[in-house]
């Protein structure tokens, strides 16, 4: 009986730690971001210590130059709202190499991340009222993954202004377990909730919805692509649901209250 007392509070010990635990994890071992604009040089792990916000029109307000570092935005903020709707500051920006941005909140910049080196990763972030991009990402084998991307658009910078919610241009890579939500662009240019304009990637397990359905010559795109694979989505709510080339192939995607569900791609088996 004493043992089976001592397995138990231990087992009840464990559970209560194991309920402790947050939603993420937090980097402590970094080196602090505690102002903006600023510029990452050197390889490593970087971490923010609470929001940081900036009313800058232009350029960066976190610039990363070195290749092999990680940003853990530790559940924190970097903002950009002050700026208003005619910004072309972004918010992250990177053209090296192996870069890694997780875990915080990017909102209201021109473009919310752009990475444009091989292998980078977005993960766990809610990148949000941003007015033309939320997450754009060039480089090859990207994993865009985890990710909230809210209320994407509404720039003033002219009148037919895009708007996309995830975009990545880079053969291989894979965008998988987003929320997208709110796209909206203005006068003839396009909405895109996913767009994977490369080759050779997967889109899978994502939610896509709410875009606003111009009537004219931009449209609206739940999911955009060409030589990738696209399976076991949720789209709703656009002009097109899923919009392919020849080469671009679907399966076992729930699509809903689109003029047009599908066009081009073939239909995948199994």
């Amino acid at each position: 009986m004493r043992l089976f007392r001592t397995l138990l509070l231990s087992t009840g010990t464990l559970l209560a730690a194991s309920l402790a635990v947050p939603a993420y994890a937090e980097t402590v071992d970094c080196a602090p971001v505690t102002s903006l604009p600023t510029t990452i040089s050197t390889q490593g792990i970087y971490c923010l210590t609470g929001n940081l916000a900036t009313a800058q029109t232009s350029g960066n307000a976190i610039t990363i130059t070195a290749n092999n570092v990680t940003l853990d935005l530790n559940g924190w903020k970097v903002g950009g709202q002050a700026a208003g709707t005619a910004t072309v500051a972004n918010g992250i920006y990177s053209t090296a190499n192996n870069v890694t941005i997780k875990n915080g909140i990017v909102r209201g910049f021109h473009y919310g991340i752009y990475l444009g080196g091989r292998g980078s990763v977005v993960q766990d972030m809610l990148v949000d009222n941003n007015t033309e991009n939320g997450i754009y990402v060039t480089g090859s084998g990207a994993v865009i993954e985890h990710n909230q991307v809210i209320d994407t658009g509404g720039s003033t910078l002219s009148s037919n202004m895009y708007a996309r919610g995830i975009l990545a241009n880079g053969n291989g890579s894979r965008v998988s377990d987003n929320t997208v939500s709110g796209v909206t662009s203005t006068g003839t240019a396009s909405a895109l909730g996913i767009a994977l304009g490369s080759s050779d990637g997967t889109i899978r397990d994502n939610v896509i919805s709410n875009a606003a359905k111009p009537t004219g010559g931009g449209g609206s795109y739940g999911i955009y692509q060409y030589q990738n694979i696209v399976v076991n989505n949720t789209v709703s709510n656009f002009n097109y649901c899923i919009y392919s080339s020849s080469a671009g192939i679907y399966a076992h995607n729930t699509v809903y209250n689109c003029t047009t569900n599908y066009v081009g791609g073939t239909a995948g088996a199994g």
